[in-house]
């Protein structure tokens, strides 16, 4: 080659280098070997119970080999005879680099240090974790924070347990009830789901971090203050903290006269609906303002509060001791309705416990619960008694009837049938207290069949009770394995609980006893599948399959489950079509409106607001103890 001529730049010579070592052509024929390996493992591992963590190590192991493949390629090359070392000579005789074999050797060893530096690194990321166990360490530790965005509404609460600032352990009472007080009246937002005293209980001292407490309750926000009582003045502080991201969102401080304090938690919870842009009725709002403007006497109030306090102790000298300051908070204001209605209510239990004394209490009690009604038309507690009290009763008793007499017959330990089925959803903790009893009472005397456990277990997952009807449902299935709606409710309360692979776990369990409607083993391994890759919504997804081919075959399928695999996965329209239909047909699953977190997606919609209110009003209905007709094993 003349010196004359144009001679090659460094990189034209590289890429000549290459073509002749045929690392271009083995860098093609690595990436369509390794999309085949790819598509493969996709298909084989699920049927060999391989998970997504293998599948991701797979292609991180296939990306981070082929930088020293390629190095390989450059050195060494496949002939006819073997493979062998690349000879350095160039077609045009010019060397592109020296002869000797320890450049070569370098930079293998060089890109072999880099790939297992980023290997570990990645590790080290959790790149290569198991997602489940990524969530359950991170359910042991801190949380991770997310960024708050103000233009997302807040759609789910928790009213953590309020702190006595008053210097006075026993000024706990005060403080618990006010914390009761605005649970109930922030209940009454159709559009917010609030989690109840019951389950918020467990973080009372507890040194749990925020997100933590949020991601355990699945709610958005939190509500932590503190109370100081001083003389006849009160002092309330409050803090919304947005709990994904530990944000406080609002705070502020209310000082009221003592007369005022129980009309300020509906104050209270008008300000807080506006932080969070709940939408609020204007028949809420009047309900709420109603209770704000009224002052009730101190005495009564305190003796109020006592009772609430006595009564959440859950123990029969606790309802005695309730029952005794619930009547001096009526004597001291007789118009006081929330005394009443708690009078009727606590009249109930303790009446449950002397079957001599019981007929006379329920018609005392429910000709309370009348006149609280006629008081306030919107208390729900009020609603809740006189509903349980009517299904207790074959033949109610009149208003007034305080005189009955004690051979009045009663369902209670004589014929169950009616019990647990009840259409009444205990939404306030005082209707949940007497729910409970009637269900206790009712298995102790003559042993509840399982229709009504199942009913129980709906009643209690519809008041946010998610563990509690998990146990109930765990003992359900272990008695009748072949229990369909059992085993899909038990999963059910696992995913409102937050538990996705407790329901695989159900799902396994069902497959395993067989019986009607069981999952098959390859479907239960395309539900841990789903789970493992998206959690809750895999579950959902498969679930809405499997109602999906149950309405094909023919079988009945209740709207709300349907309404509810919709909602979960995104499809809101045909959610919207499905509630439409629940309400129409009176589905008595309307009552998980309020407390399961499946519906928190479909709350910023006024449609959803609507259907509570009118899912509420079938429930409150004067006379009606449940929905027409109706499977009550769905």
């Amino acid at each position: 080659m003349s010196k004359h001529e144009p001679q090659p730049s460094a990189f034209s010579r590289f890429l000549g280098e290459m073509r002749r070592r045929h690392v271009v052509r083995f860098s093609l024929g690595y990436a369509a070997a390794a999309f085949v390996v790819l598509q493969l493992a996709e298909i084989l591992f699920p049927a060999f119970d391989i998970g997504d963590t293998g599948l991701r190590i797979l292609v991180v192991a296939v990306a981070l080999l082929f930088p020293p493949a390629v190095v390989l390629a450059w050195v060494f090359d496949i002939t006819t005879e073997g493979i062998r070392r690349t000879d350095d000579e160039a077609p045009d005789d010019r060397r592109l680099e020296p002869g000797s074999l320890l450049p070569r050797v370098s930079l293998l060893v060089l890109t072999l240090v880099i790939v297992g530096v980023v290997g570990l690194w990645m590790a080290r990321m959790g790149v290569l974790d198991d997602p489940e166990q990524a969530g359950a360490q991170a359910a042991d530790g801190e949380p991770a924070l997310v960024a708050y965005d103000a233009s997302v509404p807040i759609r789910s609460l928790a009213v953590l347990p309020l702190d006595n600032f008053s210097g006075d352990g026993g000024q706990d009472y005060f403080t618990a009830g006010l914390q009761e007080e605005l649970i109930t009246q922030l209940t009454q937002i159709a559009g917010l789901r609030v989690v109840s005293r019951t389950s918020v209980q467990r973080y009372h001292d507890a040194e749990t971090p925020i997100p933590q407490i949020g991601r355990e309750l699945q709610v958005d926000a939190v509500i932590e203050g503190s109370v100081r009582r001083d003389e006849n003045q009160v002092r309330i502080t409050l803090q919304l903290i947005h709990a994904a991201s530990d944000t406080h969102v609002w705070a502020h401080q209310y000082d009221r006269p003592l007369t005022d304090v129980l009309g300020l938690q509906s104050e209270v919870a008008l300000d807080i609906a506006a932080q969070i842009q709940a939408e609020v009725a204007p028949d809420e709002v009047t309900t709420l303002r109603r209770v704000a403007a009224r002052d009730i006497d101190p005495e009564a109030q305190d003796a109020y509060l006592r009772g609430k306090y006595e009564l959440a102790k859950g123990t029969p000298e606790g309802n005695r001791s309730a029952l005794q300051f619930f009547e001096t908070a009526v004597g001291e204001d007789s118009s006081f309705a929330p005394a009443l209605a708690n009078l009727a209510g606590t009249r109930f239990l303790v009446g449950m416990a002397d079957s001599a004394q019981a007929p006379r209490a329920l018609a005392r009690a429910q000709e309370e619960a009348e006149r609280a009604l006629a008081m306030d038309s919107t208390s729900v507690e009020a609603h809740e008694v006189r509903g349980l009290i009517l299904e207790s009763l074959r033949e109610p008793a009149a208003p007034g009837a305080a005189n009955t007499p004690p051979e009045m017959p009663l369902v209670l330990g004589v014929d169950a049938s009616d019990l647990d089925s009840a259409w009444v959803t205990s939404l306030s903790q005082l209707g949940q207290r007497i729910a409970t009893q009637m269900r206790s009472r009712g298995v102790r005397l003559q042993g509840a069949s399982l229709d009504q456990r199942l009913l129980g277990a709906r009643q209690l997952m519809a008041a946010g009770l998610f563990d509690e009807a998990s146990v109930m449902l765990s003992d359900l299935v272990d008695d009748a394995p072949d229990m369909a709606p059992a085993w899909d409710l038990l999963a059910r309360t696992k995913i409102a609980a937050g538990d996705p692979q407790g329901a695989v776990g159900a799902m396994e369990g069902h497959s395993a006893r067989g019986g009607d409607d069981a999952p098959t083993p390859a479907q239960v391994r395309s539900l841990q599948t789903a789970v493992n890759r998206e959690g809750a919504l895999g579950y959902w997804r498969w679930n809405l399959e499997r109602l999906e081919a149950r309405a094909a075959a023919g079988q009945r399928v209740s709207p709300m489950d349907r309404a509810a695999a919709l909602a979960a996965t995104g499809d809101d329209e045909g959610a919207f079509t499905a509630l439409e239909r629940a309400v129409a047909q009176q589905d008595r699953n309307l009552a998980t409106l309020e407390r399961d977190p499946v519906w928190d997606g479909l709350r910023a919609d006024p449609r959803f607001a609507d259907i509570v209110r009118r899912s509420r009003a079938l429930r409150h209905a004067p006379g009606d103890a449940g929905p027409p007709g109706g499977d009550p094993r769905r």
